[in-house]
């Protein structure tokens, strides 16, 4: 009855705040009952790396620096700043494999993974409450788009894709075939019209 009294735009509002504390208490209730001290995913992908971690050699270079070897290459990973040569655990802030199978030699694979990842930051990203919207009008307006200038050139149709999509693309497309030139009149592979010896003579 009470959504029949809404107009328009009071409506979506009404809806949009009741989807989204639906989201925000499912969520929160979602974290605190992880048995983990990371959400779902992280823990699937460190037990993954964890496996491919076990077939690899580590060879200390001092107390925080590693060789590793193994994998689909071998890197020099850096534990006290995060880093490693294969660029995985700079970006994601996870530990790759290499950094896994240098982390057993002395430090937990949980405390090499960053705090934004831990299940009370988890909990604090959905923390807030939601509140209905009890006895308060919302002012009516007509909404514009925005006054976008077009950029000079070419729009782009596709976004820039990180390194990471890239990589795995490449690693399912083939590579590029290149363009086989042919005599537009001796039909001779090659060359082109320009470039023939056969016209000359």
């Amino acid at each position: 009855m009470v959504k029949g009294l809404l107009s328009g735009g009071q409506f979506l509002l009404e809806f949009i705040r009741e989807k989204l504390g639906k989201w925000f208490w499912k969520r929160r209730e979602d974290a605190l009952s992880l048995p983990t001290q990371h959400s779902r995913g992280v823990e699937y992908l460190l037990a993954v790396r964890s496996e491919i971690a076990d077939t690899m050699t580590v060879q200390p270079i001092d107390g925080w620096r590693f060789f590793v070897k193994g994998g689909k290459m071998d890197c020099v990973v850096d534990l006290e700043h995060g880093k490693c040569d294969c660029g995985v655990y700079a970006v994601e802030k996870i530990p790759c494999s290499h950094a896994i199978a240098a982390g057993t030699s002395g430090l937990h694979i949980s405390t090499l993974v960053c705090p934004v990842y831990s299940k009370d930051f988890l909990f604090a990203g959905y923390s807030e409450n939601i509140y209905p919207c009890v006895g308060q009008q919302v002012e009516e307006r007509t909404c514009f788009p925005l006054d976008v200038k077009r950029g000079p050139g070419r729009q782009k149709k596709s976004r820039w894709q990180s390194w990471l999509e890239l990589s795995r693309m490449r690693g399912r497309k083939p590579r590029k075939q290149h363009k086989v030139y042919r005599c537009s009149k001796f039909k001779e592979t090659g060359h082109t019209k320009p470039q023939c010896k056969s016209s000359s003579d």
